[in-house]
């Protein structure tokens, strides 16, 4: 049985803790990560050998987010360290008005204007995204010589599966193919995608 409805996990990078009184450091003395303790702004002491580090927390920054979901477009940000790279295809996490959500970047543009395929995080004016933490399903659904479309929303985690048989309003359809977004065609037996790469799925009824 698919679940229809997830939860985001926390995925997000809080750096506000990196100026916190203890943090992971490397310290060259020990010559691996060990526990310091902060002595002053930026000054930390490994508590295992007594070395002083200086270490600077990465700035943070705030980007516009363009999250789209079916015909519903959402302003939001993406809050980053400004040394981060931005790759389209990756997910981050959208802070909304109201709430968060998972979104894979389809685009990115620069604070020039240009339209790239990866930046770092400082020259990024704005990126648009897709949302995958909950998504729709586009279906069609053959009975004999009728084909119904039909939609639902599934969690973006959610996997498909070529052969499967699914439930729908109370009758049972097997997929015989899966419609990817990046333009892929599954029909094999076996061959599988998850929810939030899926363009549109076609089933047959099965008695």
């Amino acid at each position: 049985m698919h679940k229809t409805l997830g939860l985001i996990s926390d995925m997000k990078k809080d750096f506000k803790n990196q100026s916190t009184l203890n943090m992971e450091l490397y310290c060259d003395s020990c010559k691996e990560v060990t526990k310091h303790e902060l002595v002053k702004q930026n000054l930390y002491r490994c508590s295992i050998c007594g070395t002083h580090t200086r270490f600077s927390p990465p700035k943070e920054v705030e980007i516009k987010a363009i999250l789209s979901s079916d015909e519903k477009t959402e302003i939001g940000k993406v809050k980053v360290s400004e040394e981060d790279e931005i790759v389209k295809g990756s997910e981050m996490i959208v802070d909304l008005k109201e709430e968060s959500k998972v979104g894979k970047v389809t685009a990115i543009q620069l604070k020039d204007g240009r339209m790239v395929e990866f930046s770092k995080a400082k020259d990024t004016y704005s990126i648009w995204l897709r949302n995958v933490g909950e998504v729709s399903v586009k279906f069609s659904l053959h009975k004999r010589a009728v084909t119904t479309p039909y939609k639902m929303v599934f969690d973006g985690e959610t996997e498909f599966v070529v052969g499967e048989v699914i439930n729908i309003e109370g009758k049972k359809y097997r997929i015989h193919r899966i419609k990817l977004l990046d333009g892929g065609l599954l029909k094999r037996e076996g061959e599988k995608a998850l929810a939030k790469d899926i363009k549109r799925i076609y089933a047959t009824y099965t008695p």
